[in-house]
């Protein structure tokens, strides 16, 4: 009976310090920050100036993707209806077809071959002319669309409810529940 007592007793104290907090105390870890092996500090921290200077340099979506020049869904589907554009599918092998002399450069869409969707990245192609949701559309043919949305609103006009309409309109008839309600 003892030896039961001892061993539950032994059970009970472990348990329960089991879920105390360490008594001693923690020091303090120096941080010294991420620099890779191989490297001295003072050449990783040149690395990264150097990197984000040529970030920096970037306009990461300043007008929309940056390796080809798009246009508005708007324009592309006006000229759609009108029989002016067409879609552009990807070209396979497009390389090599355009060294073999299958096709030319401005039979390649123009995602595809980062250009310009009106041909002005191609010297020998026909250029595309633009229109007027075009012209909107780009910054640099007086137009642009306020990506940042910190430009200037323009919407419906803001009506004074202050003002007193001499007209008013008339109140709906309330219609009662057998008359009596």
């Amino acid at each position: 009976m003892t030896k039961s007592l001892l061993i539950i007793l032994a059970f009970v104290a472990t348990s329960t310090l089991a879920f105390t907090t360490p008594s001693s105390i923690r020091q303090a870890t120096a941080l010294h920050g991420y620099v890779p092996d191989g490297i001295s500090p003072e050449q990783w921290k040149k690395m990264q100036a150097k990197e984000k200077a040529e970030k920096a340099k970037k306009k990461f979506g300043a007008y929309g993707p940056q390796s080809f020049k798009s246009r508005s869904l708007q324009s592309f589907q006006k000229e759609m209806e009108k029989g002016k554009a067409d879609h552009l599918l990807p070209v396979f092998n497009a390389k090599e077809k355009i060294k073999a002399g299958k096709i030319r450069q401005e039979d390649i869409p123009y995602m595809q071959r980062g250009g310009s969707w009106d041909n002005s990245d191609v010297r020998t192609a026909k250029k595309i002319q633009w229109n007027d949701d075009d012209k909107k559309y780009n910054p640099t043919r007086g137009g642009g669309l306020d990506w940042s949305g910190n430009g200037a609103r323009r919407g419906p006009t803001i009506v004074d409810t202050n003002k007193k309409n001499t007209k008013q309109p008339p109140k709906p008839k309330v219609q009662k529940l057998f008359g009596l309600f």
